[in-house]
């Protein structure tokens, strides 16, 4: 199933169709086959994937009260309360069970 926006063919067509990529960037559309990434990832990659997907389990577990302070502690900082939840996670290196500090 093709997933493009905008008219094919036409300068603001973006998405995939039968293999190719339609693609926007700095004003261009760029028609390419999909990207392969061909180099496997390194170690600090893979432990930084698994950190990440750890303060996500994380916060998916909390209980709504909690996220709730979350979400008040990040007024005013340009974040959401997940996103704030995630970075302090991952900053304060954080082992289930324990939780992060709020700033």
């Amino acid at each position: 199933m093709a997933k493009v926006k905008g008219p094919l063919f036409s300068l603001a067509a973006t998405g995939k169709f039968r293999g190719i990529e339609f693609r926007t960037g700095g004003g261009e559309t760029t028609v390419a086959g999909p990207k392969t990434i061909t180099t496997p990832r390194r170690p600090a990659q893979v432990a930084q994937g698994q950190r990440f997907k750890t303060a996500v389990e994380a916060w998916n577990a909390l209980p709504p009260a909690d996220k709730d302070l979350w979400k008040a502690s990040a007024s005013g900082t340009g974040m959401n309360g997940y996103q704030l939840y995630i970075s302090e996670h991952i900053n304060q290196n954080v082992i289930p069970p324990a939780q992060p500090e709020r700033p």
